[in-house]
């Protein structure tokens, strides 16, 4: 075998090794199949802040103490002959913390036996900064994700929970360790009148490669509630543009959907009867109007007003009042078909619209029908307190072309009705 020649300059290979060993930049070191160290170059010992003749002759175990078990699987690789590098943290003699970037070796003999591992260490400080930077950024991330209000639930490509945080467990009710690696239909989260929202917007990401959209669901708890949520969705795609994963955040927004339709409600609907109000019976009679226009038909409106109503508010009080036209409204409304409207404008004026097959003869049926509901005494508190009712019919289109001609015709019939009851003796 050639021997390897000596570089200019050196008088001997012994010199070149000596030169090697006092200023390589790099940390390295020869160690044997005892893991004994055989030789270490200047920056070695430097960094453990002993000389040379301290180190060489030890053993690993012996020089890193409790740190040789970071490092001690990929030694044992190494000295099987496999080449193996990696990155770690490590601590110098004064205390500082450095990336090294370790590249080990293993020497043979010309028979391919290995008889120790080669071992070149460099400070890698740019691999730290980037390893604390993306630290940091997790850090970050994290503590967003614990703080939020939402639930963030992170699935993976086959639609499975990789991550589900405290808030989806406070939203939802299901501990992590119950949903991960499930399915929303394994862990029976979507309400099956939401299923197919689901299925579709869940599609656009899967085999559409849309990047994030939103939805509104109906969801179902543990514990077998039904709320409303709203998810936020976003899909992450891989350089091969596969999806990779789905985060989602999922709004808890029952209580705020049930404020709006109580608002919804008190807009079109008396607070005392339950009853549509003044809005809510002009729109329908305007619809109703444009309806009949088209068809031909007729449509009527019975205008009723409650008699010695204000004695009663009077005498027994507003509470005892409120009573009485919360009877009321429940007498109409069981006087009137199932397809007719019944509506209080307030005070004690009540409206029945006939819409649907209005003969002739049906208002004055209905009419009649009220009339006879009220001759009957109302209670209150034990106490039968009595109040009439005077009734006005107006016919669309015969008495009235427009909606506010039409309510007024039947207020003015009402009218002249309870006149004449008043001037009877």
């Amino acid at each position: 075998m050639t021997a390897t020649p000596v570089p200019a300059g050196f008088a001997s290979a012994e010199a070149f090794l000596d030169a090697f060993a006092s200023n390589v930049g790099g940390l390295v070191t020869y160690v044997d199949r005892g893991e004994t160290v055989r030789f270490v170059t200047r920056g070695f010992a430097d960094w453990f802040g002993k000389p040379v003749d301290a180190i060489v002759g030890r053993t690993l175990s012996e020089l890193y103490g409790s740190h040789y078990e970071e490092f001690s699987s990929r030694l044992k690789r190494a000295l099987a002959g496999e080449d193996v590098r990696y990155e770690r943290q490590a601590t110098d003699a004064e205390g500082k913390s450095y990336w090294l970037s370790v590249s080990l070796r293993p020497h043979r003999d010309a028979a391919g036996n290995v008889l120790g591992v080669f071992s070149s260490s460099l400070e890698v400080e740019e691999l730290k900064r980037t390893h604390d930077a993306l630290r940091q950024a997790l850090e970050e991330i994290a503590t967003h994700i614990e703080n939020t209000p939402l639930g963030v639930v992170e699935w993976t490509s086959g639609l499975r929970v990789k991550r589900w945080s405290a808030q989806a467990e406070g939203v939802f009710g299901w501990r992590q360790d119950e949903v991960l690696g499930k399915t929303s239909l394994e862990i029976g989260l979507i309400h099956p009148d939401s299923l197919q929202t689901a299925r579709t917007l869940t599609k656009d990401m899967t085999e559409r490669g849309h990047h994030r959209n939103r939805m509104l669901s109906r969801n179902i708890t543990k514990d077998g509630r039904v709320i409303w949520c709203e998810w936020y969705n976003s899909a992450f795609f891989d350089e091969s543009g596969r999806l990779a994963s789905i985060l989602s955040f999922a709004e808890d927004i029952t209580a705020r959907l049930d404020a709006e339709e109580a608002l919804r409600q008190a807009a079109v609907h008396d607070a005392l009867t339950g009853l549509p109000n003044r809005a809510a019976l002009a729109a329908r009679l305007e619809h109703a109007i444009l309806r009949v226009n088209r068809s031909g038909d007729k449509l009527a409106l019975l205008f009723i007003d409650l008699d010695r109503f204000k004695k009663v508010n009077d005498t027994l009080g507003h509470l005892a009042g409120d009573e009485i036209l919360r009877q009321a409204a429940a007498r109409i409304r069981a006087c009137v078909r199932e397809v007719d409207s019944v509506a209080r404008l307030g005070g004690d004026e009540f409206v029945v619209l006939l819409e649907t097959d209005v003969r002739a003869d049906t208002p004055g049926i209905i009419g009649e029908r009220v009339r006879q509901a009220f001759d009957l005494p109302f209670d209150w508190k034990g106490l039968e307190v009595r109040c009439g009712a005077s009734v006005g019919v107006s016919l669309y289109p015969d008495h009235a072309r427009d909606s506010a001609s039409l309510l007024a015709t039947a207020d003015a019939a009402m009218y002249r009705v309870k006149l004449g009851a008043a001037s009877q003796p």
